[in-house]
């Protein structure tokens, strides 16, 4: 199956400025968690220092760290569950949802609290309706300093990621020369010796330029491997036998989708920056490791030293980075990528959340290109 890169309906298209982070963290991960954690303690700590608890500030802080982490994990867990609704929502109008919200677990929690502590014992200085204000109180400063700090945050964030767009226009404007002027001379030497292979190059270079206009879209990773195919394939007649692409798929490529370009880029320099460099043939490695949340494409190649330009240092760099910041946008951190020398061999491992989609791992199939 070869896969239309342009106006298909399966195409999952990034709306403009989607690329940008939701308005709304990821409230399930463990490292939103962890920070609401820290907080609630570094509140209770203060909350524990005011003049006037007198000697028993210990169990003050105690008492005050067991509700605030109460109401903080009920708080993001709610957040988490409502996420979808709650992102529909104007920025204003989703600002005071989540103050409501806070509030009402912070008053459900207090008078839930209040009635614990008396039953075992506790003998509060204030009736239930005064330590529900003073909760309350407290709810709402912090729930208003919150949003002006988010406030910040989210202007500083779109600041950096429209730079990011910015720069990512311009890198899929600026497709490189080389390799277009590199496709189309193995074209005029196929015409008249296999014309059939050159309609088929040309072919596959209208899909790699045609993906390289469509910067804000989503693709599914057939699709994305489909298209390393295509370019490796183009490469392919240039390099001859020093090309050795040893790919190890699953059967089935679990149904995930991911930035348009992510991996075709780093093919590319594999091909660049170890296939070229060598007399001998270069084996590239390309491997999908399918785990149950996430999955693993991995790229090696030969690690060549010693004959390197500066400029094309520099691009591998560039286009490591702008992958990773896609990654990091799009899927709001949840998605890395690591690059680096192991065993003699340049390797890259991008790792992509699942998403909720659900596969069965099967033997892996390795082929030749």
């Amino acid at each position: 199956m070869q896969p239309q890169l342009s106006n298909e309906p399966t195409r999952e298209t990034v709306r403009a400025g989607a690329l940008l982070p939701a308005a709304l963290p990821a409230f399930c991960t463990a490292r939103v968690i962890l920070i609401t954690l820290a907080m609630g303690v570094a509140l209770s700590v203060l909350l524990s220092l005011v003049p006037g608890i007198g000697v028993d500030r210990w169990n003050h802080f105690g008492t005050t760290l067991w509700l605030v982490t109460w109401v903080a994990l009920v708080t993001v867990a709610l957040l988490c569950a409502g996420r979808r609704w709650l992102e529909r929502l104007s920025l204003p109008s989703l600002l005071t949802t989540v103050v409501i919200l806070l509030l009402a677990v912070t008053a459900a929690s207090s008078l839930v609290a209040h009635a614990v502590l008396q039953s075992i014992g506790w003998e509060p200085q204030e009736t239930a309706n005064e330590f529900l204000i003073y909760n309350l109180t407290i709810a709402l400063v912090v729930g208003l300093i919150g949003i002006w700090v988010f406030s910040l945050h989210l202007t500083n964030a779109r600041q950096i990621n429209a730079a990011a767009q910015a720069e990512l226009s311009a890198l899929h404007a600026r497709i490189r020369p080389h390799f277009l002027f590199n496709s189309l001379n193995t074209v005029a030497e196929l015409i008249h010796e296999r014309p059939d292979a050159a309609e088929q190059a040309i072919l596959d270079l209208s899909h790699v330029f045609r993906a390289a206009l469509a910067a804000d879209e989503l693709v599914g990773l057939e699709e994305e491997v489909e298209l390393a195919r295509r370019y490796l394939d183009l490469e392919q007649w240039r390099l001859g036998d020093r090309l050795c692409v040893n790919w190890q798929l699953p059967a089935a490529l679990p149904d995930i989708r991911l930035p348009v370009l992510t991996l075709q880029p780093l093919v590319e320099n594999a091909v660049r920056h170890g296939v070229e460099r060598q007399q001998t043939p270069g084996p590239i490695h390309i491997e999908c490791q399918v785990g149950r949340r996430s999955i693993s494409l991995v790229i090696e190649n030969d690690l060549v030293a010693g004959n390197s330009r500066p400029d094309e240092d520099r691009d591998n760099g560039i286009a490591l980075a702008n992958i990773a910041d896609r990654l990091a946008l799009v899927f709001d951190g949840a998605a890395s990528l690591r690059a680096g020398p192991v065993d003699k061999r340049f390797r890259v491992k991008l790792v992509i959340p699942r998403q909720g989609h659900r596969s069965q791992t099967q033997n892996p199939s390795g082929s030749s290109s």
